[in-house]
């Protein structure tokens, strides 16, 4: 994201307001449909949680892990919004975890975001004989404010001046519809202040020949987060011999939405487009060897 003061943070400022006064139903955050929670950190009073959904087969090779962030413009949502996609990967024998972090309301900012989605690949890892995963495979997949947090995790170098580990850092990225270029955004800006220079938390900004195996999905007309962000993230990761594949769906916006007038809320989803893209997603595990089937 280079313009400031563009759409998606005029947007996200009233979804976040109307949501606030109660114009706007979230889903409930309960859980219904099997993921087992467990609390993977407590920070500022709050208990976190991770959702875990587990395949029904059990025993044979650790499997792949993949960690799951909602998105909604850092002021919204909540773990469950990830529990039907979760359901499918564990379907398809991974490990899905659908990740609970602080939204930037009531003082905290993406800061907090991104330490907690580091801090949610550490647990992961730390109790990988637990969950039955590889801790050398675990995955990040991100949707819109999501997708930052996860590119945050596997390409800023500290968060609050304290260097990333690399048990903290995805080995590969899903993307739906990412925010990657933070750094100028005026609603970005406005969430950070005071916490620190925005252009530090911007995964565009950190590019590096290390960055993991990397697939994103983008609708070329989103007006929430730019294509042209999402072809010169790619781009400078490919300049860089890392891997970047990025696929585009013409004539959609943000989650591949078809009502392009309206982006930030009421989505309605190409059912094609969208269904190709999970295609997509599981060929791009399949390809890192991270899925049997």
């Amino acid at each position: 994201m280079t313009k400031p003061g563009r759409l998606f943070l005029q947007c996200a400022f009233w979804a976040a307001a109307a949501v606030l006064c109660g114009a706007v139903r979230l889903p409930a955050q309960t859980v219904e449909t099997g993921g087992t929670p467990y609390t993977y950190r407590e920070a500022q009073g709050q208990a976190l949680k991770a959702y875990v959904f587990s395949p029904k087969e059990s025993g044979g090779k650790p499997r792949l892990a993949i960690l799951m962030f909602h998105g909604g413009a850092w002021q919204l949502g909540d773990a469950s919004w990830m529990f039907g996609r979760a359901k499918e990967f564990a379907q398809d024998g991974m490990v899905a975890i659908a990740v609970e972090y602080r939204l930037s309301l009531h003082g905290q900012s993406p800061v907090e975001g991104v330490d907690d989605a580091c801090a949610a690949f550490l647990w992961a890892r730390a109790h990988a004989a637990e969950l039955h995963i590889d801790p050398s495979r675990v995955a990040g997949y991100g949707v819109s404010a999501g997708g930052h947090l996860v590119a945050a995790a596997a390409t800023l170098p500290a968060i609050n001046g304290v260097p990333i580990p690399a048990g903290a850092r995805p080995n590969a990225m899903l993307l739906y519809s990412p925010a990657l270029n933070t750094g100028t955004d005026a609603y970005f800006m406005r969430l950070m202040n005071g916490h620190g220079d925005p252009r530090q938390y911007s995964p565009s900004d950190y590019i590096s020949r290390t960055l993991p195996p990397t697939l994103v999905i983008q609708g070329e007309k989103d007006s929430i987060v730019y294509a042209d962000d999402a072809k010169a993230f790619c781009a400078k990761a490919t300049q860089l011999h890392a891997r970047c594949e990025l696929h585009i769906y013409p004539n959609v916006g943000h989650l591949l939405t078809r009502n392009l007038k309206v982006q930030y809320k009421d989505f309605d989803s190409d059912p094609e487009d969208a269904a190709d893209s999970h295609k997509r997603e599981d060929e791009f595990l399949r390809s890192l060897h991270y899925k049997a089937r």
